[in-house]
């Protein structure tokens, strides 16, 4: 099933969450979305949505040189991002839960719910 439009939304706050652990960099948060069967399509799919948090000062950028020389680019979550990804959470809970209704009432019952 490609859920590529259903996670869309919720990027941002998927990335967001991974981030809380520590800095990370963007092969790393793919891997971590695709851990939880979130997969991207294309490897370029992350850095868009990495952009759009630097743009938006919900992250700090920085760049660290690699065993090997290169420069990587690390992104850490903010005390803004942090505030940011509260009130998604929030959104995401009050969304989840009105389609679970909906669901409910017309008679399509999750696995594992009431």
């Amino acid at each position: 099933m490609d859920k590529t439009n259903l996670i869309k939304g919720s990027l941002e706050m998927c990335v967001l969450s991974i981030l809380q652990k520590g800095k990370s960099y963007g092969y790393e948060i793919m891997k971590e979305l695709e851990r939880f069967n979130l997969e991207l399509k294309g490897e370029g799919s992350i850095y868009p949505i990495l952009t759009k948090l630097k743009d938006k000062q919900l992250v700090h950028v920085t760049r660290e040189l690699t065993d090997q020389g290169r420069a990587r680019v690390y992104y850490e979550i903010n005390e803004a991002g942090q505030q940011y990804l509260q009130r998604k959470i929030e959104e995401w809970m009050t969304v989840q839960r009105d389609i679970q209704t909906l669901l409910n009432e017309f008679g399509h019952q999750m696995e594992g719910r009431s």
